[in-house]
């Protein structure tokens, strides 16, 4: 009876690694990045960008949006094909946290870590960044150099270090030839820049407020970073990060309210008028509409390998 039950696991087991490894849908993406490899893409040394769909595709399966609904039901196809395809052009791995998914408005989004964009200018020649925090009381001495920025010295005292009075934060990269680009924001530009972004609240008690410091320095870093992969990047990366950085620029609140209101635009109960007479004892009767399937897709929203 056990060893029955055993091979019943097994059997189940080998059920869904089919599921994963022969799914249509990873299977035509591998095959449009094959097609794409003969147009010049390319990966980074070691990168096996079929073991990183299939991990990626994964994870989607345990990621859920704000309506708790898995994101490969809740959103598009195509999003989700455009998500992973971004995903695997700029080298990433979503299994490493080098990027995460993202799901809005019925859509799915790929994000980029800090931690992934630094793997991602390695692969362009970089070979260390680092950054510091400056602070009210610093002497903090910089010039201007050929439209480059070149810090002539940076003295603190250990008592200047307080998150309540961070004035600005800079990175430098330093290339493998020994050249380096430094980024410099002051903390106007570095709060503009959290605005930007999911979740931050000016006046909240969140992680920019417990940890200024630190995202100050990740902020920076991120923008020199950027920089690097947009200077040395290929057409088809830069492409991808062009995808990447629109989708971190829309407003995710209203897309999301629109795209719920959409949904639900067909599922709403409406009263009908009580008759108003002698006769009538009946309880005012609701009727709702059939809801339309959301999980249809129209064949010309497919992507080419599906249809």
């Amino acid at each position: 009876m056990a060893e029955a039950k055993k091979q019943e696991v097994a059997e189940q087991g080998k059920q869904q690694a089919s599921l994963v490894v022969n799914n249509a849908f990873v299977d035509g993406l591998v095959a449009q990045l094959q097609q794409k490899e003969k147009f010049g893409l390319t990966f980074p040394k070691g990168y096996n960008y079929a073991n990183e769909l299939m991990g990626a595709y994964l994870i989607l399966k345990e990621t859920y949006d704000n309506n708790k609904k898995c994101v490969l039901e809740s959103c598009s196809q195509v999003s989700i094909a455009n998500t992973l395809m971004d995903m695997v052009t700029m080298g990433l791995s979503m299994q490493k946290k080098q990027c995460y998914p993202v799901a809005y408005g019925g859509k799915l989004q790929c994000q980029v870590s800090v931690y992934g964009n630094t793997c991602v200018a390695r692969n362009y020649g970089m070979k260390n960044i680092d950054a510091m925090c400056i602070y009210e009381g610093d002497e903090f001495k910089y010039h201007i150099e050929n439209a480059r920025i070149v810090i002539d010295s940076h003295t603190q005292d250990f008592m200047n270090i307080n998150i309540d009075k961070i004035i600005g934060a800079y990175a430098i990269v330093t290339m493998d030839d020994g050249d380096q680009y430094v980024e410099l924001m002051n903390i106007s530009m570095i709060k503009q820049a959290w605005k930007q972004g999911f979740g931050y609240k000016e006046n909240g008690s969140g992680t920019h407020q417990k940890f200024t410091d630190q995202m100050a320095m990740k902020t920076v870093k991120n923008r020199a970073l950027k920089y690097i992969i947009r200077t040395y990047g290929t057409q088809m990366l830069n492409d991808a990060y062009d995808n990447v950085e629109a989708a971190e620029n829309e407003d995710r609140t209203v897309l999301d309210v629109n795209y719920d209101v959409a949904q639900n635009a067909n599922s709403e109960d409406f009263a009908v008028e009580q008759q108003n007479t002698a006769e009538s004892v009946e309880e005012p009767k609701t009727v709702e509409m059939e809801r339309a399937d959301a999980d249809v897709v129209e064949d010309a929203d497919l992507p080419d390998f599906m249809k």
